[in-house]
């Protein structure tokens, strides 16, 4: 059994799709001798956007950029990466390994090519299973806490090269092997089936969230003056809700129904708490927000639909 580790740079990766402009990756034996040690420069066929460069803290490229822009695009080395992953004898390491799963996905997607489908381990994760750790450490800081050698940061064959060496110094340090840390360890482990089905959820995910976003937003959109105002004598009317965020969640479709009866009594519905006379609830909060808002009066969404429905009271036209 081989060990290969690798590490992926990409141009941009707007939308959360990463454009690949290398690939590197260390090949050892069981014993972490290196094998074959490779960078593979990709034309991202995208423009090179590099962390937040008008603040000056954009990465620096390991090399220059023609020499991305003379490599072939992904689909030429797709069948040597393919094969290095998916090779039954290799056992796949990365840091934080499936942001780079992430990133070949959608390049396969985007050239329209099979997925590469092989298992893999992330470092990252099994320095936090192993040392307890509440939050994920960062390569840099590991490789400086065991006082290791810094490579080249953003070549990717250093970079997965450091990462090799700190998985060696986490094995050593607590005194295991390679083997009983994955055996104790199985959720540090991953397939790309297996995630790709966790990106649908998501994707799916994010969109319900972004429509129902988009009824929050038409629902919460400014009254227009009117110029028959006096018309109404409501104690509702003119007054600001606010709908608490498990109600819109649960019940938007519901709510958006009657934006209509809240037009007409000039009710209007913000997103701001502080600016909300009245503080509408499926279930009573178990908080009050007087720290925000200690004016706020508190009703249910049904208390509130019986007073709109109310005939012949103030709600209707003098």
């Amino acid at each position: 059994m081989n060990y290969v580790f690798f590490d992926v740079e990409c141009a941009n990766c707007l939308k959360g799709e990463g454009k690949i402009c290398s690939f590197g990756y260390v090949k050892t034996d069981e014993n972490f001798n290196i094998i074959k040690k490779k960078d593979i420069l990709i034309d991202p066929d995208a423009p090179f956007l590099l962390g937040n460069a008008e603040a000056g803290r954009g990465i620096k490229l390991a090399y220059p950029l023609f020499k991305f822009k003379r490599a072939y695009t992904f689909p030429h080395y797709y069948k040597e990466i393919k094969t290095l992953l998916e090779d039954k004898n290799n056992m796949c390491f990365g840091f934080a390994v499936h942001q780079d799963v992430s990133f070949l996905s959608y390049s396969c997607k985007r050239y329209n090519l099979p997925y590469i489908m092989f298992e893999f381990y992330d470092i990252q994760m099994i320095d936090k299973l192993l040392y307890k750790k509440e939050q994920v450490a960062g390569l840099d800081g590991l490789i400086e806490s065991f006082g290791l050698e810094f490579y080249t940061y953003h070549r990717s064959d250093d970079d997965a090269h450091m990462s090799m060496e700190v998985l060696k110094a986490i094995l050593e340090d607590n005194g295991i092997s390679l083997e009983e840390a994955v055996e104790k360890y199985p959720s540090a482990q991953d397939d790309t089936e297996s995630f790709l089905k966790i990106l649908a959820q998501r994707k799916k995910a994010k969109q319900i969230k972004k429509n129902r976003q988009a009824k929050i937003d038409k629902l919460c959109v400014p009254f227009k003056e009117d110029n028959n105002l006096s018309a109404y004598n409501s104690k509702l009317y003119n007054k600001v809700f606010y709908f608490d965020i498990l109600l819109l969640n649960e019940e938007i479709d519901n709510i958006l129904k009657l934006k209509t009866t809240f037009d007409k009594h000039h009710m209007i519905i913000s997103k701001k708490l502080i600016e909300a006379d009245y503080y509408i609830y499926k279930d009573k909060p178990k908080r009050n927000y007087d720290d925000i808002n200690k004016h706020l009066i508190y009703i249910s969404i049904d208390e509130l639909e019986k007073e709109l429905k109310k005939k012949g009271s103030e709600y209707e036209h003098h």
